[in-house]
């Protein structure tokens, strides 16, 4: 399958984008509410000077909401290393909701007005911006500086380099788990599921007890296409993953169509609150942290929110036990808040230097033991410093045998998005055959374009 397609249908998602506009009404979840990332992009060079020492400012658009707990320990990140720089700059945050700011960026990349660094997804959703032209190559900042290079854990910066070269800096890494109130599952006489069929046995008996097994969000699609994809790497593996990406394998193979069933089945049995498809993700996550539901299966980066949530310290986390024993500790998951510069950036220098401080070992600690991100470096890490939970995370963490990113990653705005949409077609009622069958025809119609 050609890889061509990604491009063709971001550029598509740019131009319509465009058509909509900044004035989204969007509100900015940052610190400062009044300011949008697209206006501090399109400010001029005189205009952006800090009130304190008139020095350059450089501006970053990043996902985050008021709810995630980790804004905090970015912009302490962004606050230190503009008190004390060589160069001089202030940095300036802006945060977006997670859709907001796909929109966001799409529509600042169209507009040639990006700011000078921007939070990005891996693989294939950076890469149409790489070959627009849009992004700087950094790989010379690499190469001079070897220990920076090699502090990264292995294949962390691949996943961020085209043609040999690398555009961007990946800061934490994570992977997909089924976060539990250990609470409710000890007032239920339920245990943590070694097997698929445990775990089934799990949700009928907290449902047949009056509670709701697992929260389940139905209007961003990628939550619930997580866990189909999920379940199917326990079904075939990584090399189900491998043979998409390759072209050997269809998207309407059986895997794919049987592990949607499962999740289908899970709804139609009333394993998922009433009324998920049409719930947002900080509902549905709030249900789980406020112990209205027994388990939620999201990336590890929630846990931070979570354990400081109502739940606390009620909450664990394990892996969804693979359909097929012999595929078992084989997560979704991939690196995560990765960062890139412009290629309009006004100081690649200051802004590599910030990237360099936000991925020191001093950071990486801080924002792990304080905030529950996992660094994309090899650091060492000091177990008596985290919380239960974080202890859970990274024990899970280091147990992986092996990690398949996200499909709307793998294949950005193509086939990774309408496999999204395929998955919350099926929960929501639609045959799973025709559905993935519509998906293959999809992928087929756009090979050559």
């Amino acid at each position: 399958m050609k890889r061509k397609i990604i491009a063709i249908m971001l550029s598509a998602a740019i131009g319509l984008s465009l058509l909509t506009g900044c004035g989204d009404g969007s509100e900015n979840t940052g610190a400062d509410s009044n300011s949008s990332a697209a206006d501090s992009a399109a400010e001029s060079t005189d205009a952006d000077k800090s009130d304190a020492g008139g020095g350059e400012v450089l501006n970053v658009i990043c996902v985050g909401t008021e709810a995630d707990t980790h804004v905090a320990g970015y912009n302490k990140i962004a606050e230190n290393f503009s008190a004390d720089n060589e160069y001089g700059v202030t940095i300036q945050f802006d945060f977006y909701e997670n859709e907001q700011f796909k929109t966001k960026l799409t529509t600042l990349m169209a507009s040639n007005a990006v700011p000078d660094i921007f939070f990005t997804w891996e693989l294939s959703y950076l890469q149409p911006f790489v070959e627009g032209g849009k992004v700087a190559d950094i790989t010379s900042y690499l190469e001079e500086d070897q220990e920076w290079k090699n502090s990264f854990a292995g294949g962390t910066l691949d996943k961020l380099s085209y043609d040999g070269k690398n555009y961007g800096i990946p800061t934490q890494k994570s992977l997909c788990v089924m976060f539990y109130n250990k609470q409710i599952f000890e007032e239920n006489g339920v245990s943590v599921p070694t097997t698929y069929d445990e775990f089934l046995q799990v949700c009928e008996t907290l449902k047949a007890n009056g509670v709701t097994p697992m929260a389940m969000c139905g209007t961003d699609a990628w939550i619930p296409a997580q866990f189909v994809q999920q379940i199917a790497g326990g079904m075939a593996g990584e090399d189900l993953f491998n043979a998409i990406c390759d072209g050997s394998e269809k998207w309407n193979n059986e895997v794919h169509v049987k592990a949607s069933e499962e999740v289908k089945k899970m709804a139609d049995a009333g394993y998922f609150q009433d009324g998920f498809i049409g719930m947002g993700p900080e509902e549905s996550t709030d249900l789980f942290a406020k112990g209205k539901t027994a388990m939620y299966f999201m990336g590890a980066w929630d846990s931070d929110r979570v354990q400081k949530d109502e739940i606390g310290e009620n909450a664990g986390a394990f892996v969804l036990p693979a359909y097929d024993s012999k595929y078992a500790n084989i997560s979704v998951g991939s690196v995560d808040t990765s960062f890139a510069l412009a290629e309009t950036c006004r100081n690649k220098d200051a802004a590599i230097a910030f990237l360099k401080y936000w991925t020191s070992q001093e950071n990486a600690d801080m924002l792990l033991y304080d905030y529950g991100r996992i660094p994309a470096c090899n650091y060492e890490v000091d177990g008596s410093k985290l919380t239960p939970l974080l202890n859970e995370v990274v024990k899970i963490s280091n147990e992986q045998v092996g990690l398949t990113p996200w499909w709307d990653r793998q294949f950005g705005a193509g086939e990774g998005v309408e496999f999204n949409n395929t998955c919350v077609s099926v929960i929501g009622g639609e045959d799973a055959q025709t559905a993935f069958d519509a998906l293959q025809q999809f992928a087929e119609d756009n090979a050559d374009r």
